[in-house]
């Protein structure tokens, strides 16, 4: 028993290590190829690329509306068919205002970045959707194969088209077909098994709603300094910003993703069997990610910056003062990132908006304050650091009160 016991666990911390090396591999990969994107794609082409991803990931979480919170709970096959369907609805009504406002922007690029940015959302719903579905099927040997060759598919599609036809659409239609492809390939053949738990979920309308805002508005907070700096210190220092912020945001970019998708299987499935050990079945992951996020932070802070000219030339110097100021809000993000999953898991939603309304205030009034009163941009970055923290810490308390919480209602039930 001991025996069967030991390797049912060696096989669990085997799939978590291959989650999170398919998921490094995955992010690596494409990013591999951006030298040869490069130079096929002048910046302009590049440029309306990159709106219309940013588009399309701010309009992300309406479109998917929580379908990946909430088909790995989901009780049967029933649901999981019932929440697709609702995905693919609301990606269609969210596409066509994304695509609308995409066409609409001043230099934005119009119709070009318009169809880009649909067919990027459309490709987005698709990964999240189906890895939820994998995750509620307990596939993760198939999640390991899509997360390392999703990655490779796009880059070599990507990298074609661009060869043939050098422009945003072409990397746009290259993604699209390198994720279902792989889709195609690696497709599940395992089937949702019913669970007997009859505690619930939170779906009400207006409840996810909220999560999808909050999660909307976090990934817009987490562009708003780049996009607020630039008119009040100038260009060069929002592509400083941009870098550094970029730079330091690796570690949770290579296996943010797949912590998530442990922490999210391993939490539905306690949940799906209404077992009462909801903090303690995920205590040791949640230490396990404080230690390493601060490991990074402080690996970051004291090797990236003196070696920033070396790496990116001596004209990027000045961002390395911005990759120790942000170090360890950004890698606190390997915290936080499962821990709003969780949340949202936990009927939340509400707690989170207000959260992240607080979060993208505050970022406001710290650039507001930097420009009125002349602050140095360092000074200015530095408290947009320290909200980020304060922000991150408040809901990796929040998400741990609510694990209390279910734990202790379920051992009432």
């Amino acid at each position: 028993m001991i025996s069967k016991l030991r390797r049912a666990q060696d096989i669990r911390l085997g799939i978590r290590a291959q989650l999170l090396l398919s998921q490094a591999m995955g992010q690596i990969i494409p990013i591999a190829a951006i030298p040869f994107l490069t130079r096929l794609l002048n910046p302009e082409q590049m440029g309306h690329y990159q709106i219309a991803l940013s588009i399309a990931l701010v309009a992300l979480p309406f479109a998917v509306f929580q379908a990946d919170i909430f088909v790995p709970v989901a009780h049967d096959a029933d649901e999981v068919r019932a929440l697709v369907r609702r995905a693919l609805l609301t990606t269609l009504m969210v596409g066509s205002i994304a695509t609308s406002v995409a066409a609409l922007l001043p230099n934005g690029g119009g119709l070009e970045v318009a169809v880009t940015t649909a067919v990027l959302l459309a490709i987005l719903t698709l990964i999240s959707v189906s890895n939820a579905v994998l995750i509620r099927k307990n596939d993760m040997t198939r999640l390991v194969h899509r997360n390392m060759l999703g990655g490779a598919f796009v880059a070599i599609f990507q990298t074609m088209f661009a060869i043939f036809n050098p422009t945003a659409i072409s990397l746009g239609f290259g993604m699209l077909l390198g994720r279902a492809l792989c889709q195609i390939l690696l497709k599940s053949k395992k089937s949702c098994e019913s669970h007997s738990n009859i505690t619930d979920v939170p779906k009400g309308f207006w409840r996810v709603l909220s999560g999808a805002g909050a999660n909307a508005l976090g990934t817009f907070a987490s562009q708003m300094p780049m996009l607020l700096v630039a008119p009040i210190y100038g260009p060069a220092a929002a592509g400083y910003l941009g870098l550094g912020q970029r730079v330091v945001g690796a570690p949770a970019g290579l296996i943010g993703q797949g912590i998530n998708q442990i922490i999210v299987a391993d939490s539905s499935a306690i949940i799906r069997k209404g077992e009462a050990k909801l903090w303690t079945g995920l205590r040791r992951q949640f230490f396990i990610l404080i230690f390493l996020s601060l490991v990074a932070a402080m690996a970051i802070a004291i090797i990236i910056p003196p070696l920033t000219p070396l790496i990116f030339g001596a004209p990027w110097a000045p961002a390395g003062k911005y990759m120790l100021i942000l170090a360890l809000p950004m890698c606190l993000q390997l915290v936080a990132i499962p821990m709003v999953s969780l949340m949202a898991m936990l009927g939340m939603q509400k707690t989170m908006l207000a959260t992240q309304i607080f979060r993208i205030v505050c970022i406001f009034g710290c650039i507001f304050a930097g420009g009125h009163f002349a602050f140095a941009m360092p000074l200015t970055v530095t408290l947009i650091s320290a909200v980020w923290t304060l922000a991150y810490a408040a809901t990796i308390g929040l998400a741990l009160l609510g694990l209390r919480k279910y734990d202790r209602q379920e051992r009432k039930a």
